[in-house]
């Protein structure tokens, strides 16, 4: 109650959003006005696109940053960062140089976090990386699970899936449930080279490896089309962990988040008429392993569509992500160079990326949401 009385208070901090291309989501998230920030204006380089949208939200168009107010208090920097040949990180550095706190998209690589870490310690500001997807509703769901699981119990095994372009947010979301990544290590990819070559790019190679302790086994998509390199991914974020309590599964980005558990029958060996169910069927009944449900849904079992993440999910990530970044204490900054490390040392595990050209993906058949309404109410 105090924090929002606070909030209401106190006057909304001044954000620019840097680039209007992924940077659209900053935009119109602080568009909808909500309470702690206001949109004061964009920097981008004067695309038709810029002009636009600067015009439609009626904020005005920065081309430099020499040209800003000085009352800015915050940017968001959704802009290339050098790692992939942009000029974000030059960008967030002038930024923080300007005594502007900085939140900005991923990825970078851990020299220039670094540097940049210590460029806002210098000018007395604060700069964070935003991954975006550990802040949105179905990998908080993941997180803070797998944060109370570890207070109790410890997991056996961590599996992932996901492609080059998402391998650092899925680091991301694991570092938050852990509490960090170290010790890591990772094996080289399982050889191709005595497997029939099939016809599409090899889906993904697979590493093992060990990631704050736990086992690893990670599957990685290595190939991109060279002509978009922000699509194409096979699977976006799927993440599982677990041990013989059972596992949890992010199964995607936006979800569902699903825990489930093999089955076991403490008394399947024996030959005695106790450990038969049908001739003693209400005992073992009362069993909790023949009690608990084989999986269960948190949050939503349907995921939102791509229309509804845009409206409700992004938003809600983002102004987590900026309010994480003003947070009381500051937030814990070597975290973000453990981070780096770890996702630049599984690139150089798989080694540069197959570049190919893809089609736009066909609609799926049967179309998921027929067949589901179909057989919502189908028997077991």
């Amino acid at each position: 109650m105090n924090a929002d009385k606070n909030l209401a208070t106190r006057p909304p901090r001044k954000v620019i959003v840097c680039g209007t291309r992924f940077g659209e989501h900053y935009l119109a998230a602080l568009a909808q006005q909500r309470p702690g920030y206001q949109l004061y204006g964009v920097l981008a380089r004067g695309s038709a696109r810029s002009v636009a949208l600067a015009r439609q939200l009626g904020i005005p168009l920065y081309r430099q940053v020499d040209q800003l107010p000085a009352d800015i208090d915050i940017a968001c920097v959704a802009v290339r960062t050098s790692i992939v040949g942009g000029d974000g990180t030059r960008l967030a550095s002038a930024l923080l140089q300007r005594g502007i706190h900085v939140l900005q998209e991923h990825p970078l690589h851990p020299t220039d976090t670094q540097r940049l870490l210590s460029t806002a310690r210098e000018y007395g500001v604060r700069y964070q990386i935003n991954t975006l997807y550990p802040h949105l509703p179905a990998g908080q769901r993941f997180i803070q699970y797998v944060r109370q699981g570890l207070t109790q119990q410890p997991l056996w095994f961590i599996e992932m899936t996901t492609s080059l372009q998402l391998l650092y947010s899925s680091l991301d979301i694991l570092g938050r449930a852990l509490g960090g990544l170290a010790p890591f290590a990772v094996s080289a990819p399982l050889s191709l080279e005595t497997l029939p070559r099939p016809a599409h790019p090899w889906p993904f190679r697979s590493l093992q490896g060990v990631l704050a302790g736990i086992p690893l086994s990670l599957h990685l998509q290595t190939y991109l089309d060279h002509r978009d390199l922000d699509h194409h991914s096979l699977v976006m974020h799927r993440i599982s962990c677990g041990g013989p309590q059972g596992n949890i599964l992010l199964a995607n980005s936006y979800g569902p988040v699903v825990w489930s558990h093999p089955i076991y029958a403490p008394n399947y060996q024996e030959d005695g008429a106790d450990a038969s169910y049908l001739l003693n069927g209400e005992a073992l009944r009362s069993s909790r392993y023949n009690r608990q449900p084989t999986a269960i849904t948190f949050g939503p079992a349907q995921a939102p569509s791509l229309n509804e993440a845009v409206e409700e999910d992004i938003p809600h990530a983002i102004f987590r992500a900026l309010d994480e970044l003003m947070q009381e204490p500051s937030p814990d900054s070597p975290h973000w160079v453990q981070h780096g490390q770890t996702w630049l040392d599984i690139m150089r595990a798989v080694g540069q990326p197959v570049m190919t050209e893809l089609a736009p993906p066909c609609p799926p058949f049967p179309d998921p949401v027929f067949y589901a309404r179909e057989h919502a109410h189908a028997g077991r």
